[in-house]
Order: C-alpha cells, then sequence, then structure tokens
C-alpha cells in the first residue's frame, strides 16, 4: 500500500514536472496587458492573482490560470516590475532568434544572387538569377524565421522565463528555487 502511495507521489511529481516544462507560466491574458502596459496604452492597475498575476475580475475567489484561491493569495492591485522585467528579456530573446535567423537567410541569398555575376558576365540570364535568387531566399528566409524562428524564440523566451520566475518567486515567497 505504502508502496502505491509513493509510486503515484512520484507519477505526479513527474508529470507536474513535465506539464511545467511545456506550461506557460504567464496567463495569456497577461500577456497581451503586459504588452499593452510596455506600449503605453493600458496602466498597471487593477486586482490581479496574487500568486502568478494573471488579471482578475472583481468577484473571481480563485485564479483560472493557477487555481489558487485568492483567500490563500491576496490580490494584488499592479503587476510588479520584475515580471515586467522578464516579459521585456522574453520578447528581446524571441526576436533576436526571429532576426538573426530572417537576416542571416538574406545574407546568404545575396552572397549566392551574386554568384553569377562573379562567375560570368553580366547578361539578361544572370540579372535574371539575381532577382530570382533574391527573391527566393526573401521567402525562404521570411518563412524560416516565421516558423523555426518563432518555434526556437518561444523555447529560449520560455527558458529564460522560467529561470527568473523561479528566481522572482524564491525571493518573494522565501521558498529554494527550482534547478
Amino acid at each position: 500500500m505504502a508502496e502505491e502511495v509513493i509510486g503515484e507521489s512520484l507519477a505526479n511529481a513527474a508529470a507536474e514536472g513535465e506539464s511545467r516544462a511545456h506550461s506557460e507560466i504567464f496567463s495569456e491574458r497577461l500577456l497581451v496587458l503586459l504588452d499593452d502596459v510596455l506600449a503605453g496604452r493600458a496602466p498597471n492597475a487593477g486586482r490581479f492573482c496574487g500568486y502568478c498575476y494573471h488579471p482578475l475580475a472583481p468577484e473571481r475567489a480563485s485564479c483560472p490560470h493557477c487555481g489558487r484561491s485568492t483567500s490563500e493569495w491576496a490580490p494584488a492591485a499592479a503587476v510588479p516590475r520584475a515580471v515586467f522585467a522578464m516579459h521585456r528579456r522574453r520578447r528581446g530573446r524571441e526576436g533576436l532568434v526571429v532576426r538573426t535567423i530572417a537576416w542571416g537567410g538574406l545574407t546568404i541569398g545575396v552572397i549566392v544572387a551574386l554568384l553569377p555575376f562573379v562567375l560570368a558576365d553580366v547578361t539578361w540570364w544572370s540579372v535574371l538569377a539575381f532577382f530570382g535568387l533574391l527573391f527566393g531566399f526573401y521567402v525562404l528566409s521570411a518563412n524560416l524565421a516565421n516558423s523555426v524562428g518563432d518555434a526556437l524564440g518561444y523555447r529560449w523566451g520560455q527558458a529564460i522565463v522560467r529561470r527568473e520566475w523561479d528566481k522572482f518567486r524564491a525571493a518573494r515567497d522565501g521558498v529554494e528555487p527550482h534547478d
């Protein structure tokens, strides 16, 4: 019986760790609000979950994002500056990856497109090849940046937020951060 309980606890801990590794720390509503506050379109004021800072309606007694009750974690009147700093760094890293892939692809495209001019005379076909290759690399780099770049940037941004969230939570709650 005790072995079943221990086994079940280990399975739950593994599932929690796995879902933690793939879940978003900040809710979608909070992400939109953070973007709006940083852009000056919304104030940093309202009623927020005291644990995860998800925006709460006045009648809500628990957070729909993290599930904690307002009696357990008193609602906050504003999102802390540290959360904004995490979000700013996350967006910066996401953008860095996307821009690097896009500009890298365009740079390679320009180099490849110039090869017909270097290896042959300037003729109608080399001019056509130049513009065709530029267009092809533009489309390729844009698609790679929007698919691969977004995915890699999101993962890198999530890793940054997760690491900083653990440190923030440890300082706020007085607990050991996760490794």
